[in-house]
């Protein structure tokens, strides 16, 4: 079966860790990268299909490198996640200015961040046409019949 491909990039080692766990545990390939020049050279290689970007990291911060991307035809295309302790309205706003997708504040909501990362996903799937692959992997639905387990436990 066909994976997605998340790229995170975070220079907090304890982050990186708990963030590659989670999503290696829900069913994602995932690529690491501790500052945003090597997150670059991972997206140049292509397949990334989402990216989880800090925006506090070393040699490119993650609203620098979330411009890059946008600015640039990559394939795929990823979808940008910020995930970052920055809360104030206007960082959400520069983030989104930047051109994420979605904007996150730590710590780190684990159930919040599987529903995004599965909405996301979906879109990844519609958008490469695959409809076989759509039908397979729905992540939405999982996710929901996760939910709906945990409540009957």
């Amino acid at each position: 079966m066909h994976k997605l491909k998340i790229l995170i990039a975070d220079d907090d080692t304890i982050t990186q860790t708990l963030l590659e766990s989670l999503l290696r545990h829900w069913g994602y390939e995932v690529a690491v990268a501790g500052d945003g020049e090597h997150a670059r050279t991972l997206l140049r290689a292509g397949g990334i299909h989402i990216c989880i970007l800090d925006w506090e990291m070393p040699r490119l911060n993650g609203r620098d490198l979330c411009w890059w991307i946008k600015a640039n035809e990559l394939n795929p295309t990823p979808y940008v996640i910020m995930l970052t302790v920055r809360d104030k309205p206007d960082d959400v706003r520069t983030g989104y200015a930047a051109g994420a997708d979605d904007y996150m504040t730590k710590p780190l909501d684990r159930d919040d961040l599987r529903f995004r990362l599965a909405t996301h996903a979906l879109k990844v799937l519609r958008r490469e046409s695959d409809l076989a692959l759509t039908t397979q992997m729905d992540p939405v639905e999982q996710y929901r019949k996760d939910l709906h387990f945990r409540e009957m436990q």
